[in-house]
């Protein structure tokens, strides 16, 4: 199929109903037409003009029109060309040919069908690996930005003595969160351990105040999550608040606002340089948007320092425990 981009193209796209309607309606009538300018249905086999029709209709459009059109173009070639065309023929002569006509339509469209799907199926595969490619250079490229950006941190905030086991302690609060990424997705998390392993490498005395009750987060949440708030982190340290020393993030989360269920997380940043909105769309803007698991993603860029609010439906409350300033 990557051979003919327009068939590739035509599997690939999403037919209106009122288009797929007219197309079914062609596909039925032209093979009628040339059937009957041969010699006006006589001799031979009065459905072989059908057949590429009922194939082309399965592969392009799907089974469900393709059923339609044969059904149709047996009603229709059942008058035409099977008998007397004033009256409907359900004799042997008419059922057999009928017969054989459906159990290849049959196969057809079952044909037709998986190879739509099978080519349907490497189009999306196609992009989840263009996707994840680009995810993946998206977190190397973050992670050297962030080691560096924590080694900036921490050189700044420790006595030159004590630089390398504080580094290395921010290296494996980085390690912590970087596993979180990969939680199972059919795990629950608490919101408490999520949030402390996703700031931990970037904490610095009063840098972060992170407060709010403790809760699990949906399965689909946690990693969403985690991811956002990584680049929330990571931007803020390389272009926000923790990029200069007095710079500070304010992390504040309830439950229970709008819907019992229902989680509100609220990022601010101040201290920071002027923030102004990026020029382009990378792959930070796609994990800072709504997706499955965060129900709403807001960020703006005020001049003084990029907010975000999240909303995450189907929490579970958990015992009450407020977080602590850091």
């Amino acid at each position: 199929m990557d051979r003919i981009p327009a068939i590739r193209r035509a599997i690939l796209a999403d037919v209106p109903p009122l288009k797929a309607l007219g197309w079914s309606a062609v596909a039925v009538a032209v093979p009628t037409v040339l059937r009957g300018s041969f010699d006006a249905g006589m001799t031979g086999v009065p459905f072989t003009m059908y057949y590429p029709a009922v194939l082309l209709t399965a592969l392009l459009l799907g089974w469900r029109w393709a059923v339609g059109v044969a059904v149709v173009a047996g009603v229709v070639a059942n008058r035409l060309f099977l008998g007397d065309p004033d009256a409907f023929e359900l004799g042997l002569a008419g059922l057999l040919p009928e017969a054989m006509f459906a159990l290849s339509c049959a196969v057809l469209i079952v044909s037709g069908e998986m190879c739509r799907r099978l080519v349907r199926q490497l189009e999306a595969a196609k992009a989840r690996e263009t996707l994840l490619n680009e995810e993946l250079l998206h977190r190397v490229k973050n992670m050297f930005a962030t080691v560096n950006a924590l080694a900036t941190m921490t050189a700044r905030h420790s006595p030159p003595d004590a630089y390398p086991a504080a580094l290395a302690g921010r290296m494996r609060a980085l390690l912590k969160a970087t596993e979180l990424l990969g939680v199972d997705e059919r795990a629950h998390c608490q919101l408490h351990r999520l949030v402390d392993n996703a700031l931990a490498p970037f904490r610095t005395t009063g840098n972060f105040v992170a407060e709010g009750p403790d809760c699990e987060l949906p399965r689909e949440a946690c990693v969403p999550l985690s991811l956002a708030l990584h680049e929330l982190c990571t931007n803020a340290a390389k272009y926000g608040a923790l990029s200069r020393p007095e710079g500070q993030v304010t992390l504040l989360w309830t439950i229970g606002e709008g819907a019992e269920d229902l989680l509100r997380l609220s990022w601010r940043e101040a201290g920071g340089p002027r923030c102004e909105k990026p020029t382009r769309v990378g792959m930070g803007t796609r994990l800072l948007r709504s997706q499955h698991g965060l129900g709403k993603v807001d960020v703006s860029f005020e001049p003084d320092g990029l907010r975000c609010e999240i909303e995450i439906a189907g929490v579970e409350p958990a015992v009450p425990s407020l977080g602590k300033a850091a």
